[in-house]
């Protein structure tokens, strides 16, 4: 009933993205999870269009129709999603795995989901372990107990948790009036890039990917289909951008959500309420364009945002983890 076969490959081209894409499509409309995160994605594109770049790719297909039900891709991360501080002696500490399992519609539905997963990530960590081994990080949204189990049991252990924390849209009147008054406006494509760095690289300083983003990042995001400058806000201060509040509207999820995908505060500027300012202007453009939820991602150990954000009504949704294990160089099969 659930013959699967399952292949693996070590380079990417349009035809994967577009296996990749049903799939991801699929666990959307399943689990309201998106399945691979961004830079995943964006890792598989590079693949798919540059010669250079490389992944590993397991594919597990249903016999009966040959589309994919499951899927693992480790690849060597971008430089900005690297860690602040990597190990100078491994050369292997920014390659990242991340696995989807597309569940079953019948009672079986968890427990194949699992043994799909658990099976892809076993493929996945042999094919690194022959091509070398070294650090490897897991990304898994919303961990379950099993989950926790199976990866503990290879080795992994807990590195950083994201929370997603999630809002009916529009918020509630706020009794301030801080929004009306501060000169916030869209971003200007080709002129405020060069701004909007160094405000996010100041702002991040010490983040371990946002803050080393550079003209081509920006770029790459602005070409994405959701990018879109009206939902982009920016604020200025003393000649310089002191702020922003970038959204993005996820189109393919039911009900569509607005999300706040960067925040920030040039550090000049703490301590004025701008924020929290920024964070309400974000969700009030999203409620205004017909958003009935809104959502965000944030760092469970950053306190200060947590709560900041549940002051403004926010809950949690789901929490994401990053699990990190050393896989030992084997022969190759």
């Amino acid at each position: 009933m659930h013959e699967t076969d399952t292949d693996v490959v070590t380079t990417a081209d349009r035809h994967l993205v577009a296996e990749v894409t049903d799939l991801m499509d699929r666990m959307v409309a399943v689990t309201g999870l998106p399945g691979l995160s961004e830079d995943r994605r964006r890792a598989l594109e590079r693949a798919a269009t540059a010669s250079d770049r490389r992944l590993v790719a397991v594919r597990m297909r249903n016999r009966s129709d040959g589309r994919l039900v499951g899927y693992a891709q480790l690849d060597q991360a971008d430089p900005l999603d690297q860690p602040d501080q990597p190990d100078p002696a491994d050369e292997r500490s920014s390659y990242s795995v991340e696995v989807v399992a597309l569940p079953t519609s019948d009672n079986d539905a968890v427990k194949v989901a699992d043994e799909r997963s658990a099976a892809l990530l076993a493929l996945a960590m042999d094919a690194f372990g022959a091509s070398g081994g070294g650090r490897l990080r897991l990304w898994i949204p919303a961990p379950t107990e099993a989950d926790e189990r199976r990866v503990g049991a290879l080795g992994f252990s807990v590195e950083r948790e994201l929370m997603q924390l999630r809002c009916r849209l529009p918020l509630p009147p706020s009794g301030t009036t801080d929004i009306d008054v501060l000169p916030i406006r869209a971003f200007q494509v080709g002129s405020d890039e060069e701004q909007w760095l160094i405000a996010n690289n100041r702002a991040f300083a010490t983040h371990p990917e946002q803050g080393r983003w550079d003209l081509t990042a920006i770029e790459e995001r602005e070409s994405e289909p959701w990018f879109d400058p009206d939902g982009f806000l920016v604020l200025e201060a003393e000649g310089r951008m002191a702020g922003f509040c970038w959204t993005k509207v996820h189109s393919e999820t039911l009900p569509p959500m607005g999300e706040i995908y960067v925040i920030g505060v040039d550090p000049d500027f703490h301590g004025r309420g701008w924020g929290r300012a920024l964070t309400r202007a974000g969700f009030d453009w999203m409620a205004e364009a017909g958003l009935t939820v809104g959502m965000l991602y944030v760092d469970s150990a950053n306190t200060a945002a947590v709560a900041l954000y549940r002051s403004m009504g926010m809950e949690t949704h789901h929490r994401n983890r990053a699990y990190i294990a050393t896989v030992p160089a084997s022969p190759a099969p």
